[in-house]
């Protein structure tokens, strides 16, 4: 007989204290709850916490990327390296300047974008030519590769920067999934040229929806300020007078101070919320420890993990388990479950670049394995206990 819970639990909701609502309340009756004082001190604040020299809020993690693609100059002629397991938003940036994502597989472990993926990748379809390295099938030059730090783990960032300068390329990090993680003893942030986090409502700190982008390189941080608010030369919170420019076609991608107050709260917080998911995922490490077919994810190298996501592999017993039998029987006791990612290559949209599965054997075999488990700072005890409970019971009667 199936237990199930009274109510259900998705894999993920956000951790909102009172006060963060009593902030984003005062700004509500402030009479300015657009761009201002608010996003300035959360960018402040936000640069001091990572270590970065220039933070800039996004209305999304999505134009943080678009924005830093923009800022240097790619165009339909280029190309960017984009691992082949990660959300859309990480090559659809790409495509929106008609250039073209080249897809690498990843490593089996933590199914990151490593040194011998993009080497893999960059020998069989790109030739390095009068100091650029181009795209053999498109003749397209490939400006920059965007590693993802998935669920938590961090690439290595030391080996794929000095890929990245023995070839000339950018290095954007989408860091959606990281914040706030340590790498090498720095917290993740100053690691490439450009990084992204993501504020949306299940990340470790939300604004609801939003972004930030950090990097060291004042022109790019001037070019993205322009940007993300139309192109206009002033912003216009404390601009003097009514008089503006616009000197570039730009985009409406500015934060508002509601989220920036939400933010703000949640920066301070952060710390706590994350020993939260910490806690959380050492319970689930040791409790499954034992269970058989199912594979725990590891804590991170050279760093701590920001346990944003606790993803497992499910071994296939014809009959008895596999991972689609674990979300179904999950479901059935009341407890959501998700999968990150479904392959770039799997997707109609991405399919018109002639990517094959087979030569992506490690984001095959993560596709038909894993799943995530519910982690986030606001399960209680009895939460954590139901699928812990939920998971042993399905795994040890099969």
């Amino acid at each position: 007989m199936i237990t199930a819970r009274k109510t259900f639990l998705p894999f993920a909701l956000p951790s909102i204290s009172e006060k963060a609502i009593e902030e984003v309340a005062a700004v509500l009756r402030s009479g300015w709850i657009t761009s201002g004082p608010k996003v300035k001190e959360f960018e402040e604040e936000f640069a001091k916490y990572t270590g970065a020299e220039f933070a800039l809020a996004m209305n999304s993690a999505t134009a943080g990327l678009h924005l830093a693609l923009e800022s240097i100059g790619l165009c339909s002629e280029d190309a960017v390296l984009v691992p082949a397991v990660t959300f859309t938003a990480t090559a659809e940036t790409v495509c929106y300047f008609g250039a073209e994502p080249i897809l690498t597989d990843v490593d089996p472990i933590f199914n990151l974008m490593t040194k011998a993926t993009l080497m893999e990748t960059i020998e069989k379809e790109c030739v390095f030519s009068k100091g650029n390295l181009v795209h053999k099938k498109t003749g397209k030059t490939v400006r920059a590769v965007m590693p993802v730090h998935l669920a938590g783990a961090v690439c290595d960032m030391d080996s794929i920067n000095s890929l990245a300068k023995e070839y000339h390329l950018y290095v954007i990090e989408d860091s959606a999934h990281a914040f706030p993680a340590i790498h090498k003893g720095e917290k993740i942030g100053t690691h490439g040229d450009f990084t992204v986090f993501s504020f949306y409502a299940t990340k470790g700190i939300t604004t609801g929806e939003g972004g930030m982008v950090t990097t060291r390189h004042a022109h790019f941080a001037e070019r993205m300020k322009l940007m993300r608010l139309h192109g206009i030369n002033r912003e216009t919170y404390g601009r003097p007078g009514w008089y503006y420019e616009v000197v570039s076609p730009g985009y409406k991608y500015n934060m508002s101070d509601i989220a920036a107050a939400l933010g703000l709260v949640q920066l301070a917080e952060a710390e706590d919320l994350w020993r939260r998911r910490i806690q959380i995922a050492e319970i689930y490490r040791s409790e499954f420890a034992d269970l058989p077919f199912l594979h725990l994810p590891l804590p991170a190298i050279d760093g701590e993990h920001s346990w944003h996501l606790f993803r497992v592999e499910v071994d296939t017993v014809p009959g008895k388990i596999n991972r689609d039998i674990l979300c179904s029987e999950l479901q059935k006791r009341n407890i959501g479950s998700s999968l990150h990612f479904i392959p770039l290559y799997e997707h109609p949209f991405y399919q018109r670049f002639g990517y094959e599965r087979k030569d992506y054997p490690n984001a095959d075999t993560m596709y038909k394995r894993t799943l995530s488990l519910p982690l986030f700072a606001g399960m209680t005890d009895g939460d954590i206990e139901d699928v812990v409970t939920s998971v042993k019971d399905i795994f040890t009667n099969l």
